[in-house]
């Protein structure tokens, strides 16, 4: 379900992206986007894997810049990202892989998104233990309340249950579903499945 006063993707292409975590399982992430003609900013702390990634880009309508820079370290992602916005514009879409060893940074990218006037969707991807309803996420209820121009989404990556078993998603399947769930632009996406919960693997 869209939120009230979003901007249809297709009047966003060519605009500024953020991709978070973009040199692993977003990799395909960031690649569409540049594919789609989008200026991809990409943290991550690899530089040589973000230097790779930036040269994938090359002949595509799009481009990626990279942001090397350990997301832990909330001083420096906030520099980088002002630095960013400065350089290429506002973001106009985010897509936040972000581990639980930063808990401060899902509301850094918030707070830089936040001051630009220019509608921002943001798409935080989570691993499947965010649907464990014994765990709260103080974080999740802050960003989906901070509303317009901050558009927030939530992506669960689950598993997949097959031939009797289960089994964690692949690379090629989180980024396929993190597309899609951009594509289709939800309040909420899941990715694979969650249920029943003690058939995780």
């Amino acid at each position: 379900m869209r939120q009230d006063g979003a901007i249809g993707l297709r009047r966003l292409s060519r605009g500024h992206a953020l991709v978070v975590g973009g040199t692993g399982m977003l990799r395909g992430v960031v690649t569409w986007l540049a594919e789609q003609g989008w200026a991809a900013s990409v943290v991550a702390r690899g530089r040589e894997r973000l230097l790779a990634l930036r040269d994938e880009a090359e002949g595509l309508d799009g481009s990626i810049r990279p942001i090397p820079v350990d997301y832990r370290d909330s001083g420096a992602l906030r520099a980088e990202l002002l630095s960013a916005v400065r350089s290429a514009g506002p973001i106009r879409l985010a897509v936040c892989w972000i581990h639980s060893t930063a808990p401060e940074a899902p509301g850094v990218v918030a707070e830089v998104l936040r001051r630009q006037s220019t509608p921002c969707r943001y798409f935080r991807v989570r691993g499947s233990p965010a649907r464990d309803p014994s765990v709260p996420d103080s974080h999740d209820a802050l960003l989906h309340g901070m509303g317009p121009p901050l558009l927030y989404r939530r992506v669960i990556l689950g598993f997949r249950r097959d031939d009797g078993g289960s089994r964690w998603l692949t690379d090629s399947e989180m980024a396929s579903g993190v597309i899609e769930a951009v594509r289709g632009d939800s309040e909420r996406t899941m990715v694979g499945t969650t249920e029943p919960w003690s058939a995780r693997p």
